[in-house]
């Protein structure tokens, strides 16, 4: 089983991704699309090397995916008080979590599929 330490895990996967990461703010709290990310990587199926750097490309996200839904949103921490993504009116240039980001990224690029996240979901 392979870990990411928490320099690796900032840099592969909130900093490049997420409009709401801060460095040195709230460092304790992560979304859970990146946590499921981090149990992908503990379990081997995802590289962190996999994770570096994909252009960000925002119609992946322009609407909520049924499967990222499901898989990361209904288990979200931030769900409730702090996503203006998932809300019933949201905003027209609202950006999921960093999370969100890379997970439909390696969708889109066939190094995920909805089978992984579903068995990870809930770890």
């Amino acid at each position: 089983m392979e870990s990411m330490s928490k320099s690796q895990f900032k840099g592969y996967i909130c900093r490049p991704y997420c409009v709401f990461f801060r460095e040195g703010q709230k460092e304790a709290m992560a979304c859970q699309g990146a946590q499921v990310v981090e149990r992908l990587v503990a379990q081997g199926r995802l590289k962190p090397e996999a994770l570096a750097r994909h252009q960000k490309h925002p119609p992946l996200w322009q609407r909520q995916d049924a499967t990222l839904d499901a898989s990361i949103c209904q288990h979200c921490s931030f769900r409730l008080k702090d996503c203006d993504f998932t809300s019933e009116n949201p905003p027209p240039d609202c950006e999921p979590c960093g999370g969100y980001i890379l997970v439909s990224l390696l969708m889109a690029k066939g190094m995920l599929t909805s089978d992984d996240l579903k068995e990870v979901a809930l770890e």
